[in-house]
């Protein structure tokens, strides 16, 4: 074990891989790396904070569900978007040819299958999505050094396990690769350079029981007795730009249900939860009610808005919000429909477990309420979560 690693901001070797738990300790190494004069232009690095940042040049929360973006994937890949080569300067000096990059390009693209999303606008994809074309990017300028904070968040299970891929075949390039994560099981190898998993295990353990013996959430059915409905989603047919997300597509939620929502990046769960809350104006054009009510004329958001406590990542980043602010904020609405679309992310163990008891505590107290979570992760699905709709 090298926790010398740690204390000292000495570059990496070609193909070295470095995997660190995310701490202030190993996020101060990262930092010192970035500022590493020998790296000068030779490294970069992903984060949400880049994220965070790429969202809010949009300025607005609802802006990803107007299909107008002004930048698409393909321009947001392109040789001048990466290397931020004003293409009317003469005698500019460029990083690679930009035929070596389109070769690169090709590569990168297909290994991270961003080609059916290269025409859509970059606002509108999903997180997951944004994420990985944010992974795409940083590969295509061939840094020396690559930094990676939390790659596999907002991922879900098919991608994390190709991002290992792409992360090993990337070392075997000889890319160095310093990757900082918040799960043991997100780490490419046993043995790891730097801290070892810290912190009360039994505690994040207990306030992070699954749903039932197996270990996931079941699907809908067998519902002992009716209570009122709180979303009334009718055969719902929707696209957003080329992609076909629902078709005939149907689901109730009742009072004092806890539901898992699930499936893979870009099938559609941000956007389902979005034409509930009203966010996405296609949401009057859709058949969907929420507390019986139909957005129609003579039916304001604010009356449907006030009822519903929501945390997302869209928030963090268009926000500013810390996670776990968040989450107390959603709860503190006292709704009548909590929605936590991958509230966990970015947070700290401890913080994720104090969210879980809160949490839990809330729908405790308030046993009518209907919750709907979102996750990619089973170990983040909290107790008493025991209905399933999963999307394709």
């Amino acid at each position: 074990m090298e926790e010398e690693k740690l204390m000292s901001p000495s570059i990496p070797s070609p193909g070295e891989i470095i995997e660190l738990e995310i701490s202030q300790e190993s996020e101060s190494l990262a930092n010192s790396l970035l500022r590493h004069d020998a790296l000068n232009g030779k490294i970069t690095s992903v984060s949400f904070a880049a994220h965070s940042s790429l969202v809010q040049k949009n300025g607005w929360l609802q802006a990803r569900y107007h299909e107008d973006g002004d930048i698409s994937l393909s321009d947001f890949l392109s040789f001048n978007s990466v290397f931020r080569i004003n293409p009317f300067q003469v005698g500019a000096k460029r990083p690679m040819s930009k035929k070596d990059f389109l070769a690169w390009r090709k590569e990168v693209v297909a290994l991270f299958e961003l080609s059916p999303l290269l025409e859509s606008p970059v606002i509108a994809l999903s997180n997951g999505e944004t994420r990985r074309a944010l992974l795409a990017r940083a590969i295509l300028k061939r840094p020396r050094v690559l930094i990676l904070h939390d790659p596999f968040s907002g991922l879900d299970a098919r991608q994390r396990s190709r991002l290992k891929e792409i992360l090993r075949a990337l070392a075997a390039r000889r890319f160095a690769i310093v990757l900082l994560c918040r799960n043991k099981d997100e780490f490419l190898s046993q043995r790891r350079k730097g801290a070892e998993f810290s912190g009360n295990r039994k505690a994040i353990s207990a306030a992070l029981r699954l749903c039932d013996k197996k270990g996931t959430p079941s699907p809908s059915g067998n519902r002992k007795t009716l209570r009122a409905p709180v979303i009334e989603i009718e055969n719902l047919d929707l696209s957003l730009g080329p992609r076909r997300l629902f078709s005939n597509f149907s689901w109730t939620v009742r009072k004092g249900e806890r539901w898992v929502l699930k499936g893979p990046n870009g099938s559609g769960k941000t956007t389902l939860l979005s034409l509930v809350t009203g966010d996405n104006p296609r949401a009057y054009a859709c058949p969907v009610k929420v507390f019986g009510l139909a957005r129609k004329p003579g039916v304001t958001l604010a009356s449907i808005r006030s009822r519903i406590g929501l945390a997302s990542p869209e928030m963090q980043a268009y926000l500013a919000i810390p996670p776990r602010e968040l989450v107390s904020n959603a709860i503190a609405a006292k709704p009548g429909l909590l929605l936590l679309d991958e509230p966990f992310m970015n947070m700290s163990q401890d913080e994720r477990s104090e969210a879980t008891r809160e949490i839990l505590a809330f729908l405790d107290r308030h046993p009518r309420v209907a919750a709907i979570l979102v996750s990619h992760r089973d170990d983040e699905i909290p107790s008493g979560f025991d209905l399933l709709k999963e999307l394709q």
